[in-house]
């Protein structure tokens, strides 16, 4: 059943990439550029209050590389997602995290995470920079931060 689903979301266009803890992992690891992950959900209101804050500060700094990454539940996955960034237009790239066990993902993110939402990283690989921030964070603490990485 799950590679019926992960084919009908290719056909479909899904804007949302399944991605393994490892994958992300990787992903940061290899940043090359000034990065920010948002971490966050459909059902989180925190979350979904905070991600214009992002959008605007994506639309700010075009040099910075915006993900959005949903710890939604996998029934989630790839549908109700999909819907829910095509409604709202997050306009960086979007995964989904394919594990619900945030105890195999959580300290890959960032040692002190314990995998409450919402949540965001913030890395600058030339500067070494690297901030993680647990908790919704208001328009003004986005730009801030976001400063920090923009080139």
């Amino acid at each position: 059943m799950n590679a019926f689903v992960v084919i009908l979301a290719m056909l479909a266009g899904s804007a949302v990439e399944r991605v393994s803890p490892a994958e992300v992992q990787a992903r940061l690891a290899a940043a090359d550029s000034p990065m920010v992950v948002n971490l966050w959900a459909t059902w989180c209101v925190p979350c979904v209050e905070e991600l214009p804050h992002f959008e605007k500060a994506a639309k700010a700094n075009p040099g910075v590389k915006f993900v959005y990454l949903s710890l939604d539940l996998e029934e989630a996955w790839p549908r109700e997602i999909d819907s829910f960034v095509n409604r709202i237009g997050l306009s960086g790239e979007v995964w989904w995290m394919a594990e619900s066990n945030a105890n195999k993902f959580a300290s890959l993110i960032d040692a002190s995470w314990k995998g409450s939402l919402p949540a965001t990283l913030f890395i600058h690989p030339g500067k070494k920079y690297r901030k993680f921030v647990q908790g919704a964070m208001d328009e003004g603490a986005v730009m801030r931060e976001v400063e920090v990485i923009a080139d």
